[in-house]
């Protein structure tokens, strides 16, 4: 077995140590990802598990034979193989001499769309076989969805027969997804690094998180009660299907020449650099608000209402905050949230859709039972002022404005124009994005949170977030003025935050409240005081 720097303690080490159904390997350039994946998984699992089925991808064939294909040539001995065709029309399989395949396969399907924009609806063009082992490079790739990751997982059904020395591999398959990937914002992020992140650091188990969950049905085709609950061990923890190793470009250092880090040090700087050399995921340069994270920021639909509950419990009668955007052939956006009396404001339910798709009067209707699911009043909503202006003509009414329009009937609801001011919003946002050292999380109770909080289940709200870019002049420059597209969600949070209040930043750090705890007292509201 060719050995690939293999030091003790290394990352390179720790990845082959993974033994977790889903194994993904990220973090900056050039840390040895795809060499690791070929040394320390497709290699070894060829070796020790013959006649395997193997699976090597990456999402077009022009990036397949230039880096994963390429760094198996030269890793993999060549007395293990039996036969290997290179030609352009040969089919890219390589059979080795103890009967394991290992086939270097393109995900992405000629004239078929891979954008997340609709719905990722890609056919792989790797479904007709089970394999043992998969291994995707660059998972990232925009031409690869979460659609072909939910299609993959299902074909990993090998059963070749372990033959190795090694208890803690399995007996059998070993039926492994690998993924190696470079920090990134997509469905990567947010349907399986974030969630892993959320309980690491929280605790906090998230619909996404890929772990031992309770069947759908219990034997005899009973439906079971407590179906998708995750399954939790004798330490009440879940049992994670998923790890991570990641690292930065400098954890490889030693396999890497000097001049290639001193480049890159050279070209990258600001949040490029924090990405690609330091490997971290939330580290963007351009996002108009750079604090927010699905980590901090996200908490389930369910948990926020369990607190809504618990402030109704005390006697606290929460205050509602709405707000709207009117698009006809773009999406019309609205929200609803309540704050408490610490000034955070959670961002509970909504819609996100075209008034072509669902017209004014299902939006009227969607805003009353959302209302009277969370026993809010009739409230103004804080809208686009354009609602004012903008007309529609139809038979019955003639020419009216959105604004009179939403007014009228048994669903009438009103509206007042917010604050358009778009710089001045965006302050505003990343004020209550910000995380405050003195200001405590309203759920976990920990110091260190932010004020502003969207509901999990809002995807296309926190894909707004990832995606809300500041504009380049001709020179490259950011410029003051956020891109114009894809912003409607994010102007209907600045029209529901115009209205409150403005956040205090405390430098001098509080005094200490060690003699205040007391049996379910917060101790940074004793006595009026409030941090953050």
């Amino acid at each position: 077995m060719p050995d690939y720097r293999l030091i003790p303690g290394s990352i390179q080490d720790k990845f082959g140590k993974l033994r977790t159904k889903v194994q993904v390997f990220g973090g900056g350039y050039g840390n040895g990802k795809t060499a690791a994946a070929v040394v320390q998984k497709v290699l070894r699992i060829a070796r020790d598990y013959p006649g395997a089925n193997i699976l090597v991808a990456r999402s077009t064939y022009p990036k397949l034979n230039d880096t994963i294909r390429k760094e198996f040539l030269k890793w993999c001995p060549q007395k293990w193989i039996k036969s290997f065709p290179l030609s352009k029309n040969a089919d890219n399989t390589c059979t080795m001499v103890n009967g394991t395949t290992v086939n270097f396969r393109y995900i992405a399907q000629q004239g078929k769309s891979a954008s997340e924009s609709d719905g990722g609806q890609t056919t792989s063009n790797l479904l007709s076989a089970t394999y043992d082992l998969i291994v995707i490079d660059q998972l990232e790739d925009p031409e690869i969805t979460e659609k072909d990751f939910n299609d993959l997982l299902g074909r990993l059904r090998g059963n070749a027969r372990y033959i190795g020395d090694d208890p803690t591999m399995p007996l059998s398959g070993p039926r492994w997804f690998v993924a190696c990937v470079n920090p990134t914002r997509n469905w990567v992020y947010r349907r399986l690094i974030a969630p892993m992140q959320k309980y690491e650091q929280f605790g906090i188990i998230d619909d996404d998180l890929l772990c031992l969950r309770e069947p759908a049905e219990l034997e005899g085709g009973v439906p079971n009660p407590d179906a998708d609950k995750p399954i939790l061990d004798e330490q009440g923890k879940p049992q994670l299907l998923i790890s991570l190793v990641e690292g930065s470009t400098y954890t490889n250092a030693h396999n890497l020449g000097a001049d290639f880090i001193a480049t890159l040090e050279s070209t990258y700087r600001g949040q490029s650099r924090e990405r690609f050399l330091y490997g971290k995921w939330a580290a963007y340069e351009g996002l108009v608000h750079p604090e927010f994270s699905e980590v901090t920021h996200c908490i389930p639909q369910q948990e926020m209402m369990d607190y809504y509950s618990t402030m109704l419990g005390m006697g606290v009668i929460p205050r509602f905050v709405e707000a709207y955007d009117y698009g006809l052939v773009e999406p019309s956006c609205y929200l609803l949230g309540f704050t408490d009396r610490y000034k955070n404001v959670f961002i509970v339910n909504g819609f996100y859709k075209p008034t072509q798709d669902m017209d004014i009067e299902e939006q009227k209707r969607f805003i009353w039972e959302a209302r009277n699911e969370i026993g809010a009043e009739d409230e103004t909503i804080l809208a686009d002022p354009a609602v004012f202006k903008k007309t529609q003509v139809t038979r019955s009414t003639g020419v009216k404005t959105i604004a009179q329009l939403f007014r009228e009937g048994s669903y009438g609801v009103r509206m007042r124009a917010a604050d358009n001011e778009i710089l001045r919003g965006i302050t505003k946002v990343n004020m209550y994005l910000t995380v405050s050292d003195f200001h405590r999380h309203p759920i976990r109770q920990d110091l260190g949170a932010p004020h502003l909080y969207i509901a999990t289940e809002l995807v296309d709200v926190i894909n707004e977030f990832t995606s809300y870019y500041w504009k380049v002049d001709n020179s490259g420059k950011r410029i003051d003025q956020p891109v114009d597209k894809n912003d409607h969600a994010m102007n209907t949070i600045k029209y529901m935050l115009s209205k409150e209040p403005d956040l205090a930043v405390r430098i001098a750090k509080p005094p200490s409240q060690a003699h205040l705890h007391s049996w379910r007292e917060q101790p940074d509201t004793v006595k009026g005081r409030h941090y953050g």
